[in-house]
This record gives C-alpha cells, structure tokens and sequence, in this order.
C-alpha cells in the first residue's frame, strides 16, 4: 500500500481530533510529516517485529580466529567506505547487506544442515549473543555459514517524500493494527490528558495483532531456501 493510503485513514480516524490530521484542515500536510512519519515507521517495525513479513539472508565466511560475528554493514564485502580488516559478509553489489536484522531464524552450515541455535543440551550449538549476531564455537576457514534473519521494513525518509509514490511494506490485513499504533504514539507524546486515548489505542493495536495470529494470517513462509543450491553447496 501507500503511504497516501495511511494518511487518509489516519485523517479520517485516529487523528481526526488532534492538531494534524483534521479533515477540515485538508488532512496531514508536509509540514505534518515530521510528526508522523517517525510514528507510521515505528509502527511498521513493531509489525516486522511481531510477524514474519519479510526476511533476509546473507553468507558468512568463517575465519579461525574469530568466533563472534556481527552482521552490521560495517563487515560487508561490498561496503568500500569500511575499514574493518575483514569483512566476512559475502553479499554483492546487487543485493548488499542493509542492516535491517530483527532477529536471526537459523542458521545453515556448508552442507545444508540446519544448525541448532542456542541449545545448551547439544555439544556444538550457535548461540545469538546479541539479536544481530552469532557465536560459532569452532571456526573453521574453509566453511562458510548462510544465516536468515528476520528483516526490517526500508525507513521511510521525509526529504522528498510524495506519500502518494511511498509504498509501505505491509499486507493490507496489518492496516487496522497500523493504525492504532500511530493512534496510541501520537495521543501518548501530548499532555496527560490524553494519555488515556493513547493506552486506549494500544490496548487495539493487541487485540487487532491477537486476532490476526488467530485467525491464522501471519502463517510464516516455508518455502525451501535454495540459495545453497545454487552456490553449489548441495
């Protein structure tokens, strides 16, 4: 959807009482847009948080000496501007690495075997230090690992923003729960008289997300990776 979509809902609903957003006013304006674009962008991440809407993965290279790597842009091949000494992140020019890491999902070594993470029951076990990196307990220079990761949503940027071209990075069904979200920011960052509209809107934003996984719409994609097929690991 776009982000001119959003607007109008949020014109016509949730902001339809506050000082942007009212419809006698032509709705939200550009000089609206730095009060609710930050708020339209954290909701977003919250939903990429909450379901599994997009995800990413990269190729690491293993090095001897290192155990814990990071997957920050920093440790990219394709990131001249770095001055790491080494860059294990093998992406390419093409589809360079983003830093848009939610959560690491798995693990997959150089034969296509899913790796256990973080189970202290088994011997060798890859443990997430952190949510954006790994810890591998017995590097080797010759293997290589591709890590899938829950991603983040593109941060919508201001500067030069046409709302009727900006497509945001949900499904349409996560629209309602969008909403209350920006709804429950902007009543909570005003006085104290409206902070009980803003814990209303977040009390529907749980309910809307609750529903959502009931009604089975967040099923997560299990479609086989085959980009270890093609690297000719298999």
């Amino acid at each position: 959807m776009f982000l001119s979509d959003i607007f109008e809902q949020l014109t016509q609903g949730e902001l339809s009482q506050l000082y942007v957003g009212k419809v006698d006013e032509q709705g939200i304006q550009v000089c609206d847009y730095p009060k609710i674009v930050p708020h339209v962008n954290l909701a977003v991440t919250e939903l990429h948080k909450r379901f599994l809407l997009k995800s990413g993965e990269v190729v690491v290279q293993q090095y001897d000496q290192i155990q814990r790597y990071y997957l920050k842009s920093k440790y990219a091949q394709t990131n001249l501007e770095s001055d790491e000494p080494i860059k294990y992140i093998m992406d390419s020019p093409y589809q360079p690495f983003e830093d848009d890491v939610l959560r690491i999902e798995k693990v997959i070594n150089e034969l296509g075997e899913e790796l256990f993470i973080n189970d202290q029951t088994e011997y060798w076990t890859i443990n997430t230090p952190s949510f954006n990196s790994i810890q591998v307990p017995y590097p080797e220079k010759e293997n290589q690992m591709i890590i899938t990761y829950r991603a983040n949503a593109p941060k919508i940027l201001i500067p030069n923003l046409v709302p009727e071209e900006q497509e945001v990075d949900i499904p349409s069904y996560l629209l309602e729960p969008l909403l209350f979200y920006v709804g429950s920011r902007a009543f909570g960052s005003m006085n104290s008289d409206n902070n009980a509209e803003g814990n209303n809107y977040i009390a529907k934003f749980e309910k809307s997300c609750l529903k959502i996984s009931e009604l089975g719409l967040d099923n997560e994609d299990n479609t086989a990776n085959v980009r270890l097929d093609s690297a000719g690991w298999v």
